[in-house]
């Protein structure tokens, strides 16, 4: 029912306890069911309480309603028998049809409550992108995504119209305009769109501040059945420019498909998402207890408890299922040829969150997304497990405080748990030179700007391979290639970037080469920043190790593989990569190639 029709009853209804209540006398029955009903009307939704409640109907009705009923209730104990009588028989007639009014009344608020008075809009998608396009504020040119590719960056669930245009990845200006069936499929949209912006911002955070900077203040909006976000220098100006295409209509475009079943891959991903539930942790007391006494802080998706941060985390089904698809592509195509490992790492807040906070946050079990995530893996894939180990060792300096990355230690655990499915010796952390960085402010400092964190800085714990002779030769987007070591000196760098101790940061591709081994063994990993600390621990293990990080490098990565005959391949990814669109769909990008 139309927002006019819902607006004409509430009216109607109005108009007629205005007549009901300037009846000379209610009855005390009529007067108490006209007091239950104006409490039923305060506490009904908002948008229909206003239409009901404080149109001058409504308020006047009540207002004269309440006079009566207080004259009624002084009325003069010493009046005649008679008289009572004579008007307690012509009281209770008619409270009797005021009741039944009332009650009817009451009948057509039930049934009206679910109309709601929320605008709906109209926008020209087409109208809009041209005029973006054309006379938007961009720092360089945009060109527009193919459909067939749009969801190698953002995934939107059943869009019935989906625009997006993007620059050069220098720059992070852009801008995408989603039409969903109706206004609930929209704020679905709204979430899968701040979920792409926030990992885009991060993967601009450390070499292009100003473009996070950017993402930062980007345009995002929801209105209706549409979702629109830009990101540009000039954010008020294209704000003003997208708010303008939106028109308001009285009429509310047609939701019927809202009812439909949903499909199967819809069902398998509800399904998907209800099996990790809420956060899980040291419930059982099996590993080590970690005890806080700090309040718990909530900033977002990241939670401060003393002096350390936690990332929360939401498993989503459908960029998982595109991670595990694309890893099963991969190990299809290079089966016989290249073994194929995955290593799924947990977020802090799936390990090291104190134990008795992990009902206060708002979190996904981490446990068991890895074990669905695994369960979607083709049987040939050799899985990584690093939680037990993580688990074990959850109340040493695994993770860091102020940055979502896991420490050295952490990852060396994990090492550890690679080693035993390779039935490798790992080598012991006294075998290797320790190096340390004091002062590591990361991105959970940046982010928050917490006190806490900045009086509790990181320190940045570093192991060197025990190999002399290792060479890293980096190939930047840019064509040039530079030469680093594998533990790189951060001494001398700013509190942020001092997780730039393993390998140098972030490079679209590494190739180490370890001169003492000369068994021709080599393996590819294919990472995001999680897999720096890792890495280091493998050079000694293999002749050559090729790092990509597949945000950054554009190759087809089967044929890369296959060129370099490598004997392993090794993804490594933490769990916020895999609730990614953007993310999962730029992996997924290169094994479709």
């Amino acid at each position: 029912m139309s927002s006019i029709i819902c607006r004409l009853f509430a009216r109607t209804i109005c108009c007629l306890l205005l007549l009901i209540s300037q009846q000379p006398m209610l009855t005390r029955p009529a007067a108490r069911i006209l007091n239950l009903f104006k409490v039923i009307l305060e506490n009904l939704p908002v948008d229909f309480r206003a239409e009901m409640m404080y149109t001058r109907f409504a308020r006047s009705a009540f207002a004269h309603a309440h006079a009566v009923i207080k004259e009624t209730r002084g009325m003069d104990k010493m009046r005649t028998d008679n008289v009572k009588m004579n008007r307690q028989t012509t009281d209770d007639a008619r409270g009797q049809r005021l009741s039944l009014l009332l009650l009817l009344c009451f009948c057509m608020i039930l049934l009206l409550s679910g109309c709601g008075s929320e605008p709906s809009y109209e926008l020209d998608e087409t109208a809009l992108a041209v005029e973006l396009l054309e006379n938007g504020s961009f720092d360089c040119e945009l060109y527009q995504v193919k459909a067939e590719r749009i969801s190698d960056f953002i995934s939107i669930d059943a869009p019935e119209k989906e625009i997006l245009c993007m620059g050069n990845g220098t720059y992070a200006d852009s801008f995408g305009i989603f039409t969903l069936a109706d206004a609930d499929a929209a704020k679905s949209a709204l979430e899968t769109v701040q979920t792409y912006l926030t990992d885009l911002q991060d993967s601009y955070q450390d070499y292009l501040p100003a473009e996070a900077d950017k993402i930062a203040n980007a345009v995002v909006l929801q209105k209706g059945r549409y979702v629109v976000f830009c990101v540009s220098p000039d954010a008020e100006t294209m704000r003003e420019t997208i708010e303008g295409a939106f028109v308001e209509t009285e009429e509310a475009p047609n939701t019927d498909d809202a009812d439909k079943p949903k499909n199967e891959e819809e069902q398998s991903e509800t399904n998907g998402a209800a099996a990790v539930g809420q956060a899980g942790g040291n419930a059982d007391g099996v590993y080590p207890v970690i005890n806080s006494k700090a309040k718990v802080n909530q900033l977002g998706n990241i939670a401060v408890i003393g002096d350390k941060a936690y990332e929360l985390y939401t498993y989503l089904d459908k960029p998982a299922e595109t991670y595990a698809k694309a890893v099963n592509k991969a190990a299809k195509a290079l089966e016989g040829k290249t073994a194929v490992y995955d290593l799924l790492i947990p977020l802090s807040s799936g390990i090291t969150l104190p134990d008795a906070d992990y009902g206060k946050i708002t979190s996904s079990d981490q446990k068991k997304a890895m074990d669905v995530i695994e369960a979607k893996l083709r049987e040939d894939v050799k899985v990584i497990d690093p939680y037990e180990k993580l688990m074990q060792h959850r109340d040493e300096y695994i993770y860091f405080g102020t940055d979502h990355h896991w420490t050295a230690d952490g990852a060396y655990y994990a090492y550890e748990a690679y080693c035993e499915s390779k039935d490798l010796l790992p080598i012991s952390r006294g075998r290797h030179e320790k190096r340390e960085f004091d002062g590591f402010l990361g991105s959970f400092y940046n982010d928050t700007k917490s006190k806490k964190l900045q009086k509790h800085p990181d320190t940045v714990t570093a192991y060197e391979p025990i190999s002399k002779n290792i060479s890293m030769v980096c190939e930047e987007a840019n064509g040039s290639k530079p030469t680093y070591k594998v533990i790189y000196d951060v001494s001398k760098h700013p509190a942020s970037l001092k997780y730039n101790a393993f390998l140098a940061g972030d490079h679209a591709y590494a190739k180490i080469t370890n001169e003492d081994l000369t068994d021709g063994s080599s393996c590819v990993v294919v990472k995001e920043s999680f897999g720096n600390a890792f890495v280091p621990f493998l050079v000694d293990h293999y002749q050559t190790v090729h790092v990509i990080d597949y945000r950054y490098w554009n190759q087809d990565l089967i044929s890369f593989v296959e060129k370099k005959q490598a004997d392993d391949l090794i993804f490594v990814n933490n769990l916020s990569m895999i609730r990614s669109d953007y993310l999962t769909g730029r992996l997924a990008q290169l094994i479709n190639k």
